[in-house]
């Protein structure tokens, strides 16, 4: 909603008798604007009537700010160096601010909104030759210094409306705020419209209105180069001018980077900069914006604050990491803990299922050998009678310690259930089964198993060894164990401690049997 939405706020506004109005040179000037015939001779003339107009047009073109290695001696010289707008933008500028009040018993804090004026006018003006847009620095000026000129029009025509916010006016968006909700406007839509009475050209007053559309930041595309430099003007303005708790430079610093593109080291730069200019403006402008350091260390701070943030910002990115690190490792405990046993800490039966099926189904699509070795701990049901349960864990553990240290590495180790383990070796046909059960009898008949210091015990082992793909093919893995169970099998009925090999002519015999 803006102010010609709200034609009680427009009528108030056309009665009230004190609203802020240009004073003469300021009315020539925008006069001279407004006539397609004018030249900067014209303009030029106009400026030389009011004196001290004169001495601040000379005293800025002659400023750091420009760092002129030739003085500008005449007013004919700054004209031809300001341009026609820049020169009418800072005459108006001068002109204005000269006559407008610059104190109040109650309402409106003005010398804040003088500060902050001249702080977006600064910045606009700065602003505009970092982004190189098609006109003088001097054009955006005018436009960053009047964005807020609706305060001072509403000051008059609604007294008490600054007066009840009195210690948060320095909060520009919550001043905004309240100027919404009690009148259905903002003061840059109401700025707008004086400007638009005043006869000020049209790309001024259309500047103004846009100069505190936060949703913009947002929705950035269908805006010109001048238009984000002022909405930028307007929020480095805040940073600024705020009060030291209420300083947001990370966001400035977003909303620059957003609107023109200006990187986190940009924006210090140049913020450094404006901080400069601005106290160099004031000075001209005979504006009072507290203690010059104080302006001058903005850039400082920034810098620390930003610095700040982002070491808060890596801290929560490590954090997050460490986390997530975290999560991940419980999740692999997790999904580890499904699938292992947990008293020999290898793979268990589940798990046995979808590995030996995922091998056979590699093994017959690159028509390679897969072999499966059954293992079977012998008499171990007398360990656990003779000894107890305590020492037959330890005994299934032992027996784990030797098959890993029998299988390779790109074998998977299983156990199958109570005493029964499962070796799958992809890639491995008959001699490579034959080889690893062999390996397997020997490191089990090698040496006793001891229990404590009293107890001391052969365990041996029977083995059941069956290969697919090489010179027998199975229909299924389900198939392939059972053998090699059939096989763990006959080695016990053999008299134990061995293994036995399926061959070729057990699967002739099985078949013609």
């Amino acid at each position: 909603m803006t102010i010609f939405d709200n034609p009680k706020l427009i009528s108030l506004l056309e009665t009230c008798k004190d609203l802020p109005t240009p004073p003469g040179v300021a009315e020539q000037i925008i006069g001279l604007s407004a006539d397609s015939n004018s030249n900067i001779s014209a303009l030029a003339e106009v400026v030389s009537l009011d004196p001290a107009l004169t001495a601040k047009v000379l005293r800025m073109a002659n400023s750091p700010m420009y760092a002129r290695a030739v003085k500008v001696e005449s007013l004919e010289q700054a004209v031809m160096m300001f341009g026609w707008n820049g020169t009418l933008n800072l005459a108006l500028s001068f002109s204005l601010v000269s006559k407008m009040p610059c104190s109040s018993k109650k309402g409106l804090d003005y010398n804040f909104f003088w500060k902050r004026s001249i702080s977006a006018a600064v910045s606009a003006k700065h602003l505009a030759k970092v982004v190189g847009i098609d006109v003088r620095k001097e054009d955006l000026f005018l436009p960053g210094l009047l964005q807020d000129i609706g305060m001072l029009a509403l000051d008059k025509a609604v007294p008490d409306l600054y007066k009840e916010i009195s210690e948060n006016q320095h909060q520009h968006k919550m001043v905004q705020k309240v100027e919404i909700d009690k009148l259905g406007a903002d003061h840059a839509s109401v700025g707008a419209w004086l400007l638009e009475h005043w006869g000020l050209p049209q790309r001024i007053i259309d500047l103004v209105a846009i100069s505190h559309h936060e949703e913009r930041y947002a929705k950035v595309g269908n805006t010109t180069p001048a238009e984000n430099c002022i909405e930028v003007s307007n929020v480095i303005a805040d940073c600024i001018c705020s009060d030291e708790d209420k300083k947001d430079y990370h966001y400035a610093a977003n909303v620059c980077e957003k609107l023109i593109g200006l990187d986190e080291v940009g924006f210090l730069e140049n913020l450094e900069g404006i901080s400069q200019e601005i106290t160099e403006a004031a000075a001209i402008f005979e504006l009072d914006v507290g203690d010059p350091r104080l302006i001058n260390c903005i850039a400082e701070q920034a810098k620390e604050l930003l610095l700040l943030r982002s070491m808060e910002t890596l801290k929560t990115a490590e954090e997050l990491h460490h986390e997530a690190e975290n999560l991940e490792s419980k999740a692999k405990k997790l999904e580890d803990s499904v699938k292992l046993d947990a008293l020999t800490n290898i793979y268990n039966r589940g798990y046995l299922e979808i590995s030996l099926k995922h091998e056979f189904e590699l093994s017959v699509q690159r028509n390679s050998p897969l072999a499966v070795v059954m293992v079977d701990l012998d008499y171990f049901k007398k360990v656990n009678d003779t000894y107890g349960h305590d020492c037959g864990d330890k005994a299934l553990v032992y027996a784990v310690e030797i098959l890993r240290s029998c299988v390779r590495g790109t074998d998977s180790l299983f156990r199958y259930g109570g005493e029964e383990f499962v070796v799958v070796l992809p890639n491995t046909g008959d001699v490579g089964a034959e080889s690893l059960a062999s390996r397997i009898v020997e490191a089990f008949g090698s040496k006793n198993f001891k229990f404590q210091e009293e107890i001391s015990f052969p365990l041996t082992a029977s083995l059941g060894v069956a290969t697919q793909g090489e010179s027998i093919s199975f229909d299924n893995w389900e198939d392939l164990l059972n053998i090699a169970d059939y096989c763990l099998y006959a080695s016990k009925a053999n008299g134990r401690n061995q293994y036995t090999l399926y061959k070729e002519e057990d699967a002739a015999n099985s078949a013609t049997g």
